[in-house]
């Protein structure tokens, strides 16, 4: 059924809804809507007082502002594949989104990479509260991000998922100022490192929370895409005492060659790993990179490894041999490493997220 239609079926209020949700369903071969939809105003008469969850992909709604805020318990809005014409600025969506005292989730993705704003602004002095936010996922560029989350504070957000269009990570110091500001986004003990021909992503976790997940869509050097990312949230990576390191697409390979410098500085950070799980893809540039270790470089890099797991490890000519000088040098230094094989079950990352309409 057509949007238009759909939305003239339904210009009378609906006084007792709670879950919404509205999608298009033509898509293009990106997966993207085809075409612009759009709600009128007098979409349930413009009331919905009850509603406390919205989902909301690839049609622009002008009147959300007061549609949303019509209902006072309000908790979850996910607006997915903004289009270009229903683009909401930075401070406008903040202002919109500040009533919200309930507002537990939310979700801001934009489906192209117009939707930007027309000229950064200066972070303000005072932060705005969003007292009850706990999970935040956003899709789009990164000047929106750095824009919007200069501006607020969430002191009980526990999950936090970024998705850039770009070719490399960003730099960008208000995401850390960000991070560091929400204490629950802190103490992680496991990450998982993931690798793929037009993306990489990177998800830190801890007992306590579902954690930090960092996606970029990229078609150049995965590898220095996450030595940025490393870099930027330091010292996140310090705590990590788990690590998997994996590659999801078979053509990955070839942009991973002549990087033993990158893989060098990814492992670098990684100072309180005592478990390292790496795909068999991955495994003859990790294991390269520990081989060529000399001096006190050895116990230098992953200086606490107890653990080393490889996929594939005693088969297919994966033997002790690929790794045999690093595991013997850290016998001699007194910090000996176990090599074991990892039979891995699913893919890092494959059950992170998600839309919410699944």
């Amino acid at each position: 059924m057509e949007v238009g239609y759909f939305a003239t079926a339904m210009d009378e209020p609906f006084p007792v809804l709670t879950d919404l949700r509205l999608g298009t369903l033509k898509m293009d071969r990106n997966r993207k809507p085809a075409v612009t939809a759009e709600l009128p105003n007098s979409f349930l008469g413009g009331s919905a007082p009850r509603l406390q969850l919205f989902v909301l992909q690839g049609i622009a709604f002008p009147a959300l502002t007061s549609f949303v805020l019509s209902a006072s318990r309000f908790r979850h809005l996910h607006l997915l594949d903004i289009p270009h014409a229903g683009y909401i600025p930075p401070e406008a969506m903040l202002t919109f989104l500040l009533p919200l005292h309930n507002l537990r989730g939310l979700t801001i993705g934009f489906s192209s990479p117009k939707s930007r704003p027309l000229q950064m602004s200066l972070p303000p002095l005072t932060h705005a509260l969003l007292p009850s936010l706990t999970d935040f996922q956003f899709i789009g560029v990164d000047e929106y991000l750095v824009d919007f989350i200069a501006r607020i504070d969430t002191p009980m957000l526990d999950s936090f998922r970024m998705t850039f269009f770009t070719d490399v990570i960003p730099h960008h110091s208000q995401i850390h100022k960000f991070i560091d500001r929400t204490d629950r986004l802190k103490a992680f003990i496991q990450a998982e490192v993931c690798l793929c021909s037009w993306e990489v992503q990177a998800i830190f976790k801890s007992p306590a929370n579902p954690g930090l997940d960092i996606i970029c869509d990229t078609s150049y050097c995965p590898v220095l895409s996450i030595v940025r990312l490393f870099e930027q949230f330091w010292p996140i990576p310090s705590g990590v005492e788990q690590l998997e390191l994996c590659e999801e697409a078979w053509d990955v390979r070839d942009l991973l060659v002549d990087q033993e410098d990158l893989w060098l500085q990814l492992l670098i950070p990684f100072v309180s790993v005592k478990s390292l799980y790496v795909s068999k893809g991955l495994v003859p540039f990790v294991a390269s990179v520990l081989e060529n270790l000399t001096g006190e470089s050895v116990t230098g890099v992953l200086p606490i490894l107890d653990n080393l797991f490889l996929e594939g490890f005693g088969s297919s000519g994966l033997g002790e041999e690929t790794i045999r000088s690093f595991v013997s040098m850290r016998q001699l230094s007194g910090h000996p490493v176990i090599v074991r094989r990892w039979e891995r079950k699913s893919v890092p990352g494959s059950s992170s997220g998600g839309s919410p309409f699944r």
